[in-house]
């Protein structure tokens, strides 16, 4: 069907490739339109913005994702901000997790987010704080044993990530 998806789909498919990136530019342009539902869909603009990105246009995929992240979850917005650590982004991955957890305080995945962008900035104190908060709201046995290896490293003086 002719839904924001599809379009998705298709530009992800050439992004993950990396091929036809031109193409899928005008495919998610698509993607991100208003005449197939994707003008508020975070998928959509995130993949524009890795196109963006995989084209050298760093500076306008980091403003699609500034407005992107009116339109992410809670998850979505926090594996964008981890998306960014693994790409040694820690200043503008920090900034994620904080408008994530300004929107959505004190939830598991925001405190969290907050431990991870804070302890890779170097600031392991306040990194601690987050990271002790989460840990009784750990949703699982992998996420609580997880939470707990990150404050150990912290209580030492290490990156937590």
């Amino acid at each position: 069907g002719f839904i924001w998806m599809s379009w998705n789909q298709a530009a992800n498919w050439c992004l993950q490739r990396k091929v036809n990136l031109e193409q899928a530019l005008a495919w998610s342009d698509s993607a991100t339109s208003t005449n197939f539902g994707g003008d508020r869909a975070f998928a959509a603009w995130a993949t524009r913005a890795r196109l963006l990105e995989e084209l050298n246009r760093s500076v306008e995929a980091a403003e699609i994702m500034k407005k992107a992240m009116a339109f992410g979850g809670v998850n979505e917005v926090h594996q964008y901000g981890r998306q960014l650590l693994i790409q040694k982004k820690p200043k503008e991955a920090l900034e994620v997790f904080k408008t994530n957890f300004k929107n959505h305080p004190d939830q598991f995945t925001t405190l969290v987010g907050m431990a991870r962008g804070l302890s890779a900035n170097g600031d392991y104190k306040n990194a601690l704080k987050y990271a002790n908060k989460a840990l009784p709201l750990a949703p699982d046995p992998l996420n609580k044993n997880s939470i707990a290896g990150m404050i150990e490293k912290l209580k030492e003086g290490k990156d937590g990530n």
